[in-house]
């Protein structure tokens, strides 16, 4: 290997006139007095954004990025740190290859050579010494076209353009309020517009056409129990669940009430699937 020039230099202190000694004393001598000095510091690391030529040692290049020489090709190489180095998570949407380290970003896709990106980061899974277990550790943010295409049970999705959190529920989205069956009046001018603002309900009625248009009564009964289920005051009458009555008299008053009744107004009426 051929030595390459440096701006090192040697310097040696005087031997004394009265030395006296074979060869060898002589080399010891010196280098007793011997000592390497730079005149401005010394450093085996090149540092700047131009690869070098040659072989000056280790190079820098923009403060983060680390060569080597490789005296096959005779250039500069990446350092290859991957021995050394300990992953701190998996990423992708593919099952991991190993159980260490025990914590997988699942994300959208896997990245490619073609594709180096990953997609939505839908959420972590945990490995329990059996299994990959996933838990929410942050809520999916975009628009309706930018949510998830397939996302796990549980997904949390902050709609942007609806302004209302969603989530991945029973094969659909649905908002995070409510439970199967409750019931909301929404404004909005038209049935469509409710509805997307609404995912993961539907109309009242839609599944029972009875229901359409009807002021909304409290049920004081289950259907066909005799007797009824909770016991109701005077002048209030027993009625079931999703029972209709009144279509022989519409809505009217007590003729003898010195009191107006108020106007009535019409909203959509949601229930949750």
């Amino acid at each position: 290997m051929a030595l390459k020039a440096t701006n090192l230099t040697i310097q040696m202190a005087p031997i004394p006139a009265t030395f006296k000694g074979n060869p060898q004393d002589l080399a010891v001598a010196m280098l007793q007095r011997m000592k390497i000095l730079s005149p401005s510091g010394s450093s085996f690391i090149f540092e700047g954004d131009t690869k070098p030529t040659s072989n000056v040692g280790p190079w820098l290049k923009g403060g983060t990025q680390w060569y080597v020489w490789d005296y096959t090709i005779n250039d500069y190489v990446p350092l290859d740190i991957s021995p050394s180095f300990t992953i701190p998570f998996w990423i992708g949407s593919s099952l991991p290859t190993g159980t260490s380290p025990p914590l997988w970003l699942v994300t959208e896709k896997d990245a490619s050579d073609v594709d180096p990106t990953h997609g939505l980061a839908l959420y972590w899974s945990i490995w329990n010494g059996a299994a990959w277990i996933p838990f929410m550790a942050a809520t999916g943010l975009g628009t309706t076209a930018q949510r998830p295409a397939a996302p796990v049970e549980g997904y949390k999705y902050y709609d942007t353009d609806l302004n209302v959190e969603i989530w991945w529920e029973r094969a659909m989205w649905r908002t995070t309020s409510g439970v199967p069956g409750d019931v909301k009046a929404v404004a909005f001018s038209t049935l469509q517009d409710a509805l997307n603002h609404n995912p993961g309900w539907d109309l009242l009625g839609n599944s029972a056409p009875q229901a359409y248009g009807r002021v909304i009564s409290q049920a004081t009964k289950d259907p066909g129990l005799t007797p009824v289920s909770s016991v109701t005051p005077v002048g209030v009458p027993p009625r079931a669940a999703f029972e209709t009555f009144g279509e022989d008299k519409g809505y009217v008053s007590d003729p003898s009430l010195t009191n107006v009744l108020p106007g009535e107004i019409a909203l959509w009426h949601l229930y949750k699937l």
